[in-house]
């Protein structure tokens, strides 16, 4: 997720440091931007060359996160969705100047759960991209009570000038809007699949070919809207009593995570990528989404 958010930071025409302890993480993160902007210019998707673009990342092998960051106006935090962690590293950034904004991209953890024990909570804000962020217009801003007006309105300011489509979450609750709404389709996905429903194959099918077809242009109280809300509202009340209500992860997906089918980063998830590589996999994924995004950017002019 680093590598495309300073990737969207750069494209916009900003200066980004890329900060990590690892040298083999900074170089991968450099490697995936690289192979992103060709395929960019592939699909006429950028206003300059791909050399200016790289010019303004600067990946830093950090020893003091402070010292690396001593001269950032605006951070994004993007290790692992971890929450001892992510504080740990908040407790880093907290000695960072009080007028440094400081934004996590966190999937699941509210600013209250991330700021706690924090000097400077007000400035601390939640960025929620999503992947892969270089391409997917969307971003969510969540806040806690102690995060002030003004760093909500300077970061959505700032997504705005990137190119993005911020969407403010005006209560707390984890995760937000999006991954609630995805939790809520994975749930009954689970069990579509155990109880031998569908197969993953033929799931994929549908959903691309049906609400996903409709989702890419038309948001889902505009397609409520045009079915209709008295039908709506009586295949709710006929659906809803038979969708499940499972709080924990199907077993059958638990079993490929303890098996190490992670997915596209292990070979093997609901798909076998045998004979192709992480980077093969991701482009012809991002080529399909660059076909949508540059379809999406030509129905906003």
């Amino acid at each position: 997720m680093g590598a495309g958010i300073a990737q969207n930071f750069a494209q916009a025409g900003l200066s980004v440091k890329v900060v990590d302890t690892h040298q083999e993480i900074l170089d991968n993160a450099i490697s995936r931007i690289e192979a992103n902007l060709k395929l960019f210019e592939e699909y006429g998707l950028l206003q300059e060359p791909a050399a200016a673009i790289l010019l303004r990342i600067s990946p830093i092998l950090a020893k003091s996160l402070s010292q690396a960051i001593k001269d950032c106006d605006f951070v994004v935090e993007t290790i692992p969705e971890i929450l001892e962690a992510k504080r740990e590293t908040f407790a880093l950034l907290d000695e960072c100047p009080p007028n440094v904004i400081i934004a996590s991209n966190t999937g699941s953890f509210t600013v209250t759960e991330l700021t706690e024990g924090l000097k400077n909570p007000g400035r601390v804000v939640g960025l929620h991209y999503f992947n892969p962020p270089h391409i997917i217009p969307a971003v969510e801003i969540h806040r806690n009570e102690n995060t002030t007006d003004e760093a909500v309105e300077i970061t959505r300011k700032l997504m705005l000038r990137v190119g993005k489509k911020p969407v403010l979450v005006r209560k707390e609750v984890p995760g937000f809007i999006v991954n609630r709404i995805t939790g809520a389709i994975e749930r009954e996905i689970d069990y579509l699949l155990d109880e031998g429903i569908v197969t993953p194959e033929d799931l994929d099918t549908a959903i691309k070919a049906s609400i996903g077809f409709r989702f890419a242009c038309l948001g889902p109280m505009e397609i409520e809207d045009m079915i209709g809300l008295d039908t709506a509202m009586r295949v709710a009340g006929r659906v809803f009593k038979g969708l499940s209500n499972a709080t924990e992860p199907s077993p059958e997906l638990v079993k490929k995570v303890e098996k190490g089918e992670l997915g596209i980063k292990s070979g093997k998830g609901w798909y076998d990528y045998t004979g192709k590589s992480i980077t093969e996999v991701n482009d012809e994924n991002n080529r399909k989404l660059l076909q949508q995004l540059a379809l999406f950017q030509s129905r906003e002019k």
